[in-house]
């Protein structure tokens, strides 16, 4: 009998499979997301998010075998998703600028946090204070995102950062910004926006006169 040797469909099927379970397992994170969202987090149950995923639950064990694993992943993933996009509009926002768009980067940022992925980062806090299981999963995923988006904002705003007023105008940005979108969860509430980012803009440009038009971002290449 001629010796079997393996051939290179073995490889690309072996390719295909894990491509596949990482696609299901993506897919599911999604869902579980979606499903936050529109069902609430306490709301939301194993069936629900394998019925918007279209996967068997023997499928959902495989990827998630406990809850707590299913839960973990997702906040990982949402942190991390909400973290690409804020890269990707900040970086687009500043695409050629000879110093950094602060008006139009806290439009971008404002525009993030009236996204489904911001409401249900701000769920996921909230139930985290009575959720002893979401709290073990939420706490160092938070941390994690904190000194990411701190380390990135660094290099989206080379210049900004070395302005004496950087830390202070980081801090006022997130938190009034942060504030203003949880308040509008709330349903026919007020919020005056429009007055409050005029407000804010002014401010930072007024903070950051220290480096703005004198110190020049790095070129795009």
């Amino acid at each position: 009998m001629a010796e079997s040797r393996p051939g290179p469909s073995r490889t690309v099927e072996k390719t295909w499979q894990q491509t596949k379970s990482e696609q299901t397992r993506e897919n599911i994170l999604a869902s579980a997301i979606d499903c936050f969202y529109e069902l609430g987090y306490a709301s939301t149950t194993t069936d629900n998010i394998s019925k918007k995923a279209g996967v068997s639950r023997g499928a959902m064990l495989h990827h998630f075998p406990t809850r707590f694993d299913l839960i973990n992943a997702a906040v990982q993933f949402l942190s991390h998703r909400w973290l690409s996009r804020f890269i990707e509009v900040e970086t687009r926002v500043n695409q050629g600028a000879e110093h950094t768009r602060v008006g139009e980067g806290i439009d971008g940022y404002w525009d993030l946090l009236n996204t489904p992925d911001w409401v249900v980062f701000h769920e996921l806090k909230v139930a985290a204070r009575t959720d002893r299981e979401l709290e073990a999963a939420l706490v160092p995923a938070l941390k994690e995102f904190n000194k990411g988006l701190t380390e990135m904002a660094r290099q989206l705003f080379p210049d900004l950062v070395l302005s004496e007023a950087y830390e202070r105008g980081n801090l006022l940005t997130t938190y009034l910004l942060e504030g203003m979108a949880a308040a509008k969860l709330v349903r026919d509430a007020y919020v005056p926006e429009k007055r409050v980012i005029g407000w804010l803009k002014r401010e930072l440009v007024r903070s950051y006169q220290d480096v703005l038009n004198t110190v020049k971002r790095p070129t795009d290449e």
